[in-house]
């Protein structure tokens, strides 16, 4: 293979790798994302089931020096299942998670070659555990750790891009969450992710993955006990892979977006969440994301 095609190979790697990710926030490139207050937990002994769709389109890929690849585009329709259960450990409060995405890519090109991708498959099983060490609603202050184990469960092809990895993938992700006037809270949150190999790259290639970094923050703004407002900003980086014995850049995006989330009755949220990137280097710039979630408690 020469230089030339092992670069455009390269691309649809990242390309891929972005968009499988992407399927776990719908807005961010790495790791785990996190909307508007989901670190407030619920009251032990409550199940939670959430639908999500996580929708994205772009029409510029970035290289690794930050220069714009025409010809590229790449749109993401994807879904999630998502079930909580939360409770006490020793007067902690405590929560388990599985999550299952499925859907597809579509309308994926690279320098103007079209690329054939998975129209529709499952992805990859994540398991979340989260602790919260702070819980403290009399003052509306909570601090939480998750973690994440994907598992590499999703359907993959090394040459077909689709939602499964074929690797595993562990995240810690600290969250708090605080008020700062009557109406008004704030949101920070963090992660980093570590990635085991992908063995099965192109021709047989072994594919490394250094680990990636997410921060981000939501000011969220409760109208009343039903609605709430929020916009907040996103930036990922790392996650630079070596294909074979060829490294590629760091992927990098910052995503500025704004949510709207409420209740339709007591036990029933609905959240919608459009974002868009202002930054982005060796992956897709994604002109809108679309996140909508319908969230049960029982």
């Amino acid at each position: 293979m020469s230089k030339p095609e092992k670069k455009v190979r390269y691309s649809v790697l990242v390309a891929a790798g972005l968009a499988a990710q992407c399927l776990m926030s719908g807005t961010a490139a790495h790791g785990a994302d996190a909307q508007p207050r989901d670190f407030v937990p619920a009251p032990a002994g409550t199940h939670l089931g959430l639908v999500y769709y996580l929708g994205g389109t772009s029409d510029t890929l970035v290289d690794g020096n930050g220069n714009d690849v025409a010809g590229s585009s790449l749109d993401t329709n994807v879904g999630l299942l998502r079930y909580v259960y939360f409770f006490d450990v020793a007067g902690i409060r405590t929560d388990v998670n599985v999550l299952q995405p499925f859907g597809g890519l579509d309308n994926m090109s690279i320098g103007g070659t079209a690329v054939g991708t998975k129209d529709i498959s499952f992805g990859d099983t994540t398991l979340v555990g989260t602790i919260w060490p702070l819980n403290d609603p009399e003052n509306g202050r909570y601090f939480a750790i998750a973690t994440y184990l994907t598992l590499p469960t999703g359907e993959y092809s090394a040459t077909e891009p689709g939602l499964g990895s074929n690797r595993w993938s562990f995240a810690i992700q600290p969250g708090f969450v605080f008020n700062i006037a009557p109406k008004w809270s704030v949101d920070l949150v963090g992660d980093v992710t570590i990635y085991g190999d992908n063995d099965e790259g192109p021709g047989g290639a072994n594919v490394e993955k250094d680990a990636s970094y997410t921060a981000l923050g939501w000011i969220n703004y409760s109208a009343s006990d039903k609605t709430m407002f929020s916009a907040g900003v996103t930036t990922s980086w790392g996650g630079a892979e070596t294909v074979g014995s060829i490294k590629g850049a760091d992927v990098e995006s910052t995503t500025v977006r704004v949510a709207w989330s409420q209740m339709l009755d007591p036990t029933t949220q609905f959240l919608m969440e459009v974002g868009h990137d202002v930054d982005a280097q060796n992956t897709f710039e994604r002109d809108t994301t679309l996140t909508l979630r319908l969230a049960k408690f029982f």
